[in-house]
Parts: C-alpha cells; structure tokens; sequence
C-alpha cells in the first residue's frame, strides 16, 4: 500500500500532520508519548498513546519539538530536550546529547535547511549552563525514508544570557527567520535561506506593547507563535500580537497588546488569521476560559460564557483541520479542549474530550514551521 500523502485542510500545516507530546518514557514499559495524529483522509484527531514503543527517556526530556514531512505527514524528527529521534525510532545522536534546561517550555524547535542537496534539518535549542542559543544539523543521507545521520552543532549566538522561547517566520521554501528574545521588550531574528543560517548580523525588533515589562524573561510562561503574516508573542503571560513585513527587511508592524494578564503559554491565531485565541483563569463558576481578540477591531471578549470547564488549561495550538486544541496543566487523565468556529453562523463552540489516558502535557511541542508566503 502507498503511504498517505499529506493532505491538510489547511496546506501551510502539512509539516504538522503528527504532533508528539506526553511525559518523558523513562523505562522501556512506558508508552507515556502521545502521537496526536491529523495524518488521515480528513485530518480528524487520533490520539494515539505509546507512540515511541521501547524508548528510554531522562526523567528531565519535556521540550518536545516535531516536525513532518510535508509530503506524507509522517514526522521524521522529534527532539525531547536531550535526544533527537527520527521516524522509526533511532537515536541520532547518541555520542552528542544536547542538553537544554528542565521545567521550561519550548525552547527548542525545528526547521529544514534551504541550502543543502539532501535533506537537512536544524534542531535550534538552547545550551543548559551557557543560555547560548545553538543549533544541531541532523540529515538523511538517503532520503526521508532511510535513518537520520547526525553532522554537529554550531552556536547561533554566544551573548545570550537567559533561557528563551523559539518561534519561526517562514517567507517561502528558500527562506525563513528563526524568532527568539534577548529579552522581555526585544525580539531577535536570524534569517535562514539557501546560504544557510546567519549568525552574524541578526534583526532586532522592539516590542513597544511589552516596554514596562522590566523582568527576566520566564520560558514557563513565554511563547512565539505564528500564522500566515501575523504574530502572537507572548512574555510572563502578557500577550501581543503583530504583522510580519519582510519586503524591506524583517520587522514587525501594527504591535498591539491584547491583554497583560492572562493564563496562556501558546496563544493561537484561527484559520483565518482573524482572530488569536487565548486563555485566563477560571472563573469562580468555572466559566469564561477561553477568551477572543478580534486582530481589525482589537475587541476581547469570552468565546463562550456559559460552558463549565472541567479542567484548567495552558496552551493553544491551531490544527491541520482548522480547529484550535488546549492542553492542560498534568492531572491524572488527559483531556483536550477543542475550540471549532461554525462557518455559516461564525459562532464559537468550545468543547472538552475527557481521556482516561495519562498522557497530560502542558503542551503539543513546537511544531511551528509552515511555508506563510510572507511578503
């Protein structure tokens, strides 16, 4: 039979059809890693427990980060903070563990190579004593279909002194930024494209919607997330959002804050990009969670004020079929909050699928990387 070939109902994601997250396996007994699967006919969430059968992880492996491969769906890199795996399983780099920090979040992600003639990914993290930020290239020497091959690792900057979250900006499939943050007001970009990776002479951006923000930035409560040309940085639980202009330099434009006290780790943008939901905490009648800013008018407002929520959610992540997924704070099942529009009347549902799995994650990993055409 001939492998699916991926098919999202929203194209950009196809390199997102398999989502990896869970806790760390830390016996060979364990299947604590879930595949949130979009990788079918009509894209519907299958939830699949045990999905790396026989892997031993450190009991510190949490920043998942994943990537597809846009032609079948099938994920061909997961890294776990400390180990980088390829589709069936192998571990690269079994000589070279790279070593991020524990108890933050997605301080890692990945990203294919523009420059090289077989294929090449970046695994960009940062370093647990140095705070640098560092990539390693992983590539497949006979294509996507055989074992990953490790190459080595190179500094992406050496001046970085806190632990910071990854985003990327992908213009088009010759070239994308890599999004970090020096600190809490200032966003650095590294352009990546058919030279390779800059390292010398990165873009920085001020945040003006974040200029009272005088702490250190929290990785546990930081987040870069984007779709289509916007933006959505979050720092400490203050949210902005942005629009990217690349056609005379890299910069962000149209900076908003959307609220500076919320519950949110990864806030998310809808299908249309008109909208970025997020969270705040629940209410005294667990009510009014998830919450709407409109990007043309810069309204808020409650997604749905009469849905009682059983559980607490932290982080939002647009699917490959258009609906927004929540994941929770770990408890002992495993729900997932989905957030649909309804087309023909624009309103919101929000609804909970209660599993007794305990595969609970604070988030979906970072699978950021979709081809935008930014202009």
């Amino acid at each position: 039979m001939d492998e699916l070939k991926a098919s999202a109902k929203i194209p950009s994601l196809q390199a997102q059809m398999q989502w990896m997250a869970g806790t760390p396996q830390t016996s060979t007994t364990s299947t604590a890693r879930m595949l949130y699967n979009f990788n079918n006919a009509n894209n519907t969430l299958n939830r699949e427990p045990g999905a790396m059968p026989g892997v031993v992880e450190a009991n510190t492996a949490q920043q998942e980060s994943t990537i597809c491969d846009p032609q079948t769906g099938k994920w061909v890199l997961f890294f776990d903070g400390n180990n980088i795996y390829d589709g069936y399983h192998n571990l690269v780099n079994p000589d070279y563990k790279l070593d991020t920090l524990d108890h933050t979040y997605l301080t890692s992600i990945i990203a294919p190579s523009c420059s090289e003639s077989i294929p090449t990914y970046y695994v960009f993290y940062v370093d647990r004593s140095t705070k640098h930020l560092n990539y390693a290239i992983v590539n497949f020497p006979f294509g996507l279909g055989g074992k990953a091959n490790w190459v080595g690792t190179q500094s992406l900057n050496n001046d970085n002194g806190v632990a910071t979250p990854f985003g990327l900006a992908c213009v088009n499939e010759n070239e994308f930024w890599v999004l970090t943050l020096a600190n809490a007001n200032t966003m650095v970009a590294y352009k990546c494209d058919t030279n390779g990776v800059s390292t010398t002479a990165p873009v920085h951006i001020m945040l003006s919607p974040f200029s009272s923000i005088t702490a250190a930035v929290d990785c546990k409560t930081s987040s870069i997330v984007t779709f289509g040309n916007k933006i959505a940085v979050t720092v400490n639980n203050q949210i902005m959002v942005g629009e990217l202009k690349v056609s005379t330099g890299f910069s962000v434009i149209n900076q908003a804050l959307v609220s500076n006290s919320t519950a949110t780790l990864t806030p998310d943008f809808n299908a249309s990009a008109t909208k970025l939901y997020f969270l705040k905490k629940l209410d005294s009648a667990k009510k009014n969670q998830v919450w709407v800013y409109e990007i043309d008018s810069q309204a808020s407002y409650s997604a749905d004020s009469s849905y009682v929520y059983g559980y607490q959610y932290l982080s939002l992540k647009l699917a490959p079929n258009g609906t927004v997924y929540g994941t929770n704070l770990f408890t002992s099942i495993d729900p997932v909050l989905t957030i649909t529009e309804i087309p023909e009347t624009g309103a919101i549902e929000v609804t909970e699928m209660l599993n007794q799995d305990i595969n609970s994650s604070a988030t979906f990993g970072n699978i950021q990387y979709q081809i935008n055409a930014l202009k």
